[in-house]
């Protein structure tokens, strides 16, 4: 929607620039000019550029003129030209629109900070109402954007409320699926308390609890407490952290795994390379984990390095990342049977939105996942023993609706898909979840 809000803007400039042109302006620099919005508004946009730095070349130096070549400029993706060509107006009277173009160039690139700073720059009384308000929404994107990635200081909490149908909801990891299907509800409440801060250090406590119930089937109910110790230290362009997380998760009322892990990141607000990346990361995590007294083949440990980005492009948005996982695990032993619980997984997840309105996006989902399992399985199969190695292949497609109700609150509807291939067909399994969630930010 801000695209197509600065491509109004853009056109109504465009059609009345000629008559902003000064007489005492060369006759060929203007009938360039006026043919390079011609071509702009017929779509031809490399050739406008060309006939607008005619124009240019030719001497003349209005607002109008210079303006709308930084727009084509950005409309090309030519962002160093168009970011050069804004600058000049920094010194007239039109900074204001100028320092808002200047705010959409930086979005484009990847540079959420400086965008930032050029959309706080508009958006003040003495900026022209619709330019406020444009700034305004922006800033409101890049707030609830930066919410889900960045550490803050003081005291922030968030609140979910679930609810939906699950086809397959047999819970236990690495276990065969189940085909009995039915609704549920999931609660999730997690909040953070800035312990200390001291230059650009911070310390900070956070907890989470987490509960999914199957109205039809309390069998299948689950849960997690989990409570971090979290430290980090802000850069000029990224944040750097470590953290220790103690977890315990159920299923049913049997407690499923406790883990203690200990986890290092890296995140950069701005990623280098021509892509054009931003929010860039790296981490990695190591966990000691011990099952209950009913899942003691869960006890071991695991190890996972992941990196992920995302890209901005007008109203598109997309998120990425790869995460590298192997599990040393016990594992389960019964009689002569044997069965691996120790995957080594490769993940990568994809997910896009566009923004239908300012409060308003749509989007999907999807990620695929290779696991191979460290050991063979050795299964009873109609009597006899069969040994074979365990190897999986998932694919996870899911589309989602979000409608953001104030700037605390918003809705979202998902609908997900899960196709599982594996080795061995007891293995096999296709799981929908189609679900509505409330959720806050506080």
């Amino acid at each position: 929607m801000q695209a197509f809000r600065l491509t109004l803007l853009c056109c109504w400039l465009l059609t009345l620039a000629p008559s902003w042109v000064s007489a005492s302006e060369h006759n060929s620099s203007a009938d360039a000019f006026t043919l390079g919005v011609e071509q702009f508004q017929s779509g031809n946009l490399e050739d406008a550029r060309e006939s607008f730095e005619a124009a240019r070349a030719g001497g003349l130096q209005s607002f109008s003129l210079i303006y709308n070549l930084g727009v084509v400029y950005y409309r090309l993706g030519q962002f160093d030209a168009a970011e050069r060509t804004f600058r000049e107006l920094l010194a007239t009277n039109n900074r204001v629109l100028a320092s808002y173009n200047l705010g959409l160039v930086a979005l484009a690139r990847g540079n959420e900070a400086s965008a930032r700073d050029w959309f706080v720059q508009v958006n003040t009384s003495e900026s022209p109402d619709k330019l406020r308000k444009l700034a305004v929404v922006q800033l409101e994107k890049l707030s609830a954007d930066s919410a889900t990635w960045r550490m803050a200081g003081g005291r922030n909490g968030y609140l979910a409320f679930s609810g939906g149908y699950d086809s397959n909801i047999a819970g236990l990891p690495e276990t065969a699926a189940s085909s009995k299907g039915g609704g549920f509800v999931d609660v999730l409440a997690a909040g953070s308390v800035g312990l200390s801060a001291r230059n650009a250090d911070l310390l900070t406590i956070e907890g989470a609890a987490y509960a999914r119930r199957y109205p039809s089937d309390g069998d299948f109910n689950s849960g997690l407490l989990q409570g971090t110790l979290a430290w980090s230290r802000n850069r000029d362009a990224s944040v750097v952290g470590a953290a220790f997380v103690l977890s315990q998760s159920w299923f049913d009322a049997d407690a499923l795994e406790r883990r203690y892990t200990l986890e290092g990141f890296h995140r950069w607000r701005a990623c280098a390379g021509p892509l054009g990346l931003a929010r860039c990361s790296l981490f990695v995590a190591l966990a000691q984990v011990s099952g209950g007294s009913e899942f003691e083949a869960y006890d071991g440990q695991w190890y996972r390095i992941g990196m992920s980005a995302v890209k901005r492009f007008g109203n598109w948005g997309l998120n990425g990342q790869y995460l590298w996982e192997v599990n040393d695990r016990r594992d389960f032993h019964m009689d002569e049977q044997f069965i691996s619980v120790s995957p080594a997984h490769h993940k990568l997840e994809l997910a896009g939105h566009y923004e239908l309105r300012p409060r308003l996006k749509a989007g999907w989902t999807g990620s695929v996942r290779y696991s191979q399992y460290r050991d063979s399985h050795t299964l009873l199969v109609d009597g006899a023993l069969v040994t074979e190695r365990r190897i999986d292949a998932r694919i996870e497609a899911g589309l989602f609706l979000e409608n953001r109700l104030d700037d605390r609150w918003l809705m979202r509807g998902e609908w997900i898909v899960q196709d599982n291939e594996s080795s061995i067909g007891r293995y096999d399994y296709r799981r929908h979840t189609v679900m509505a969630t409330l959720e806050g930010a506080f």
